[in-house]
This record gives structure tokens, C-alpha cells and sequence, in this order.
């Protein structure tokens, strides 16, 4: 039987004969990043999962008012950790000039349609005429 690498950790594996296009090894982690990427693809492809998901978060929250307000009760310490990392110092005066944003990945996030983005100046006076400087970063 021929090997293949896995899409997630890429090392090579042998594909289940019942599953003639697995792509993910039975790694755990790679079985998750694969439910995650199902997950994703689904929410952004099918509005009824979308509509369904949405409906089923808003009947979970009415049988569970209180859900939220027991957890923070039950551990403080996540509450206080929670409300340090909320809490910011003073706003930085806005940014002026031109930016570019570069999207990054985005491990370890517990929300799935958050973004995570690097955001570099772009220098709109370059001394040289190709703007090479603009692309280093």
C-alpha cells in the first residue's frame, strides 16, 4: 500500500483503503485541524448549517440564561484573568499614513471567524523608484 503526507503535520501515512481520499493522518491534532477546517468550509459554504448553528447557540443560551454568571462564580480565577487581559491602557493616538495588512494564522484561537492580521507601515516617500523597501517587510 502506497504512503501519503498528511495535510496538517505532513509525515507520511497510509490512507484507510474505506477512505480513498484521506488527506489527514489519525494523528489526534490532525484529526482535529481536519474537523476544524470541515467546520469552516461548511459555515462559509452552506447559509442552512450557518442558519442551524446560529439557531441552535440561540435555544442553547435561552435554556441556559444563567450559564455564564455560574461559570465566573465557579472559577474566579478565570474571571480575574479574563477582566486583566480585557483591561488596556490608555488608546494610542490613531494611526496616519498608509498600512499594509497580512493576514497570519491564527493557532490556538478558540473563535472560529476571528482574524488575525500583522499590520506594517508603508512608506508612501521612497527614495528609490521600485519601492523595494515597501515589499521587505
Amino acid at each position: 500500500m502506497f504512503e501519503k503526507p498528511c495535510a496538517h503535520c505532513g509525515l507520511p501515512f497510509q490512507p484507510r483503503p474505506q477512505v480513498p481520499n484521506q488527506a489527514f493522518c489519525a494523528d489526534p491534532a490532525c484529526q482535529k485541524v481536519r474537523r476544524q477546517r470541515w467546520h469552516l468550509e461548511k459555515l462559509q459554504a452552506d447559509p442552512d448549517y450557518r442558519e442551524n448553528k446560529a439557531r441552535s447557540q440561540k435555544a442553547w443560551q435561552e435554556r441556559n440564561p444563567d450559564y455564564w454568571r455560574r461559570y465566573r462564580d465557579e472559577n474566579p480565577d478565570y474571571a480575574e484573568r479574563n477582566r486583566a487581559m480585557q483591561r488596556s491602557p490608555a488608546a494610542p493616538p490613531p494611526l496616519q499614513g498608509l498600512y499594509r495588512i497580512r493576514s497570519v494564522a491564527a493557532a490556538g484561537l478558540a473563535k472560529t471567524d476571528a482574524w488575525i492580521v500583522e499590520i506594517t507601515p508603508v512608506c508612501t516617500d521612497c527614495p528609490c523608484k521600485d519601492d523595494a523597501c515597501k515589499d521587505s517587510t
